[in-house]
């Protein structure tokens, strides 16, 4: 395990110390090499896991007194299963990271919780291989391996706790080293970065020219102190220093993207196109259609009437196995209306551009298999009116 992993909590340190193999693999703390005996009285070795609760790179107190098992069903010393401390058997979970378990074990110290979790991987790990070492006493889970673990393994700056509560780590791995572009970092593309950079995707990259200014502040994400305003920071650099907090990958560009840039697009997995101006779409769109990259382009139209806003939120997708139907001008905008006035047809509302990006991350997520895709769409549309969801253009 890294130091930087273990140096900030007393109880990591020790199990470290006292000869443990621990790593942190995919939000779980894990003790390796733990010795049981099998059905047949086989001394065996498996790995035992626990959730992992952290503030910050300290640990907390552990929430629970249960952890699972990687292995055959651990047994006593004449082949009986450890009926008293197995919860549920025979359950084989893909955890995430490669991680996988067999059995729920559950033990706890009488009338308490467990202080630390040195005291709660000790007292699992000693009432499994106190069994093997009844039978091999050299049998023993305080190998003295410690496994080093690079910084470059994940891509947050702190170990992701919500992942693994939820169990949805082997789901977070069909996403998770993709580069990702965002071009265009109106209210829109604000929260798709947002939502984005709580995924394991390896790079971020964030493509705008324009300054942060005091209206855009009231369509992205979070809060902005006062004074802050007065750096007149770019769009990019705004973000990058909120988002570089959490996630390693964030690489602002200040540009407009233009036939000099485009070629930054081509080494992305998937972008997300977050423009308000039509004209610039046709360009980059031919340009990641030459180059096999999947894109989704959002958007909205809002009218102001006499009982209040109305309008659609759009969601169009492109992949290599779908594209004809974005040149459909009713699918992606590729030209202003001339008779339009900006004053009238760009309305925006938080709301609406955090729901907008909202359904365009989903639909991301499900074309890689993140959430079930029944539907297959690519495009929909968000009625405001009347709180309706039209999908189109099913591959």
């Amino acid at each position: 395990m890294s130091a930087p992993r273990t140096s900030r909590s007393p109880d990591l340190r020790r199990l470290v110390g006292d000869g443990y193999d621990v790593a942190i693999v995919a939000g779980f703390l894990v003790v390796r090499d733990v010795p049981y005996v099998d059905r047949h009285r086989r001394v065996r070795r498996g790995h035992l896991v626990s959730r992992l609760d952290l503030a910050g790179d300290r640990t907390v107190a552990p929430r629970d007194h249960q952890a699972w098992f990687g292995g055959a069903l651990p047994c006593d010393r004449e082949g009986r299963p450890l009926v008293n401390m197995v919860h549920a058997q025979h359950q084989r979970r893909d955890l995430g990271g490669g991680l996988i378990v067999d059995h729920l074990l559950c033990s706890r110290p009488i009338g308490r919780e467990f202080v630390d979790y040195h005291e709660k991987m000790v007292t699992f790990v000693e009432q499994i291989s106190a069994h093997a070492a009844a039978l091999d006493p050299t049998a023993t889970a305080r190998t003295g391996r410690i496994v080093a673990a690079g910084a470059g393994e994940s891509p947050f700056h702190y170990v992701d706790t919500a992942t693994p509560r939820s169990g949805i780590g082997r789901l977070s791995e069909r996403i998770a080293g993709q580069t990702i572009g965002i071009v265009g970092l109106g209210g829109t593309g604000g929260y798709v970065l947002d939502f984005v950079s709580k995924t394991p995707v390896s790079r971020i990259h964030l493509f705008d020219d324009d300054q942060f200014l005091q209206h855009n502040a009231f369509r992205t994400p979070g809060a902005v102190a006062l004074d802050e305003f007065a750096e007149r920071r770019a769009k990019v650099d705004h973000f990058d220093r909120i988002y570089s907090r959490l996630h390693r990958g964030i690489v602002p560009h200040r540009m407009r993207m233009g036939p000099a840039t485009l070629s930054l697009l081509d080494r992305m997995d998937f972008v997300f196109l977050c423009l308000d101006e039509p004209a610039i779409k046709r360009p980059l769109i031919e340009r990641l259609e030459d180059r096999g990259v999947g894109f989704i382009d959002v958007g909205m139209g809002l009218q102001a009437a006499d009982g209040g806003l109305t309008g659609i939120v759009r969601v169009t997708t492109s992949t290599p196995t779908m594209r004809d139907h974005v040149w459909d001008r009713r699918r992606i905008p590729l030209a202003a209306d001339p008779a339009a006035d900006p004053y009238e047809t760009n309305i925006q509302v938080v709301e609406l551009n955090a729901l907008n990006a909202a359904l365009a991350v989903i639909r991301w997520k499900r074309l890689y298999g993140f959430y079930m895709d029944t539907e297959a769409e690519h495009f929909s549309t968000y009625a405001i009116d009347g709180n309706h969801i039209v999908n189109d253009d099913r591959h």
